[in-house]
């Protein structure tokens, strides 16, 4: 078996460094063999300098997607790839050493299943992750990629699927299935949802998905992203994707509206009140304005 691991990054040549670290430390075995076909879309920091520098420690296939955003990368990854599953995660993670052969493991026992994934468990730069943050967590824990569904292999399907980084399919299943490109991260841009659904088309075409309690990764969480600004960035790209996705929402006027309201609620209640109150006018506005800059057309997230 061939496995072909997957990574698009944008500027974040740091966070890139740490991930190919970890990579590196992979308890790989001569069942399998693998290569790391690592997508560079456009990036002008020193990405090209930090990948040089595993050249000699991963297989790496290093290619620059010269569209810009991360649907357009990953299925550039697609057509590199040369694996029978292409396993995807991202610029941000440290994977555990046992990572790639418990998935070798579950492809194994299972080679009818189209989907599979793995736990995600964030790990925040100091100074941590903050009071506030950890008060919120049920209402947050999505905005950093939290995903536990325990220690049974249970089935995925379109209602209970893998997050973004950490999940494999089978590669034949998977260029069938390719990423949208008006879904999914562009440089800075929050709006995602490009992994959701091709897995749930995927699922609703018939393709089984398996859950893998020992694939499991850690997402590393920036200082600069525990913070009230980033939450509500992940909400507005939330926001967007109920308008592209037709999901119940408010749109044009009544989402602005809605969002103005919220916004001077969250800021009345930001120091008088306890963050579960809060938090809950913040994500409130962040959709609202995602809702209402989508279905204006203006598509800004600011």
């Amino acid at each position: 078996m061939r496995i072909s691991v997957a990574i698009c990054t944008w500027n974040r040549s740091q966070l890139l460094q740490r991930t190919l670290e970890r990579l590196c430390e992979l308890d790989a075995d001569d069942r399998y063999s693998w290569e790391l076909v690592l997508v560079d879309n456009n990036s002008t920091d020193d990405t090209s300098q930090v990948i040089d520098r595993f050249a000699d420690n991963l297989p790496l296939r290093v290619v620059r997607e010269t569209k810009q955003g991360h649907s357009w990368s990953r299925n550039r990854a697609i057509a590199e790839s040369t694996g029978d599953y292409i396993v995807w995660t991202d610029n941000d993670v440290l994977v555990c050493p046992q990572w790639l052969s418990a998935y070798y493991d579950a492809f194994s026992a299972e080679p009818e299943v189209a989907f599979f994934g793995g736990v995600i468990d964030p790990v925040f730069d100091p100074p941590g992750r903050p009071d506030w943050l950890g008060a919120t967590w049920e209402k947050c824990h999505p905005v950093y990629a939290a995903r536990d569904l325990g220690r049974t292999p249970v089935e995925l399907n379109e209602h209970r699927l893998p997050y973004g980084a950490n999940f494999a399919v089978r590669l034949d299943v998977q260029r069938e299935h390719l990423f949208d490109p008006t879904l999914g991260r562009v440089k800075s841009g929050m709006m995602g949802e490009d992994e959701t659904h091709v897995l749930r088309r995927i699922a609703r075409s018939g393709g089984k998905g398996r859950w893998v309690p020992d694939v499991r990764v850690q997402h590393i969480v920036p200082a600069d992203r525990a913070t009230e600004k980033y939450v509500r960035s992940y909400f507005i790209g939330q926001g967007m994707a109920n308008v592209a996705f037709n999901k119940p929402c408010k749109q044009g006027v009544a989402a602005l509206l809605d969002c103005v309201c919220q916004s001077l609620l969250y800021r009345i209640k930001r120091n008088r009140t306890d963050p579960d109150e809060w938090v809950s006018h913040l994500i409130r506005a962040g959709l609202s304005w995602g809702e209402y800059s989508a279905s204006t057309g203006s598509r800004t997230e600011k």
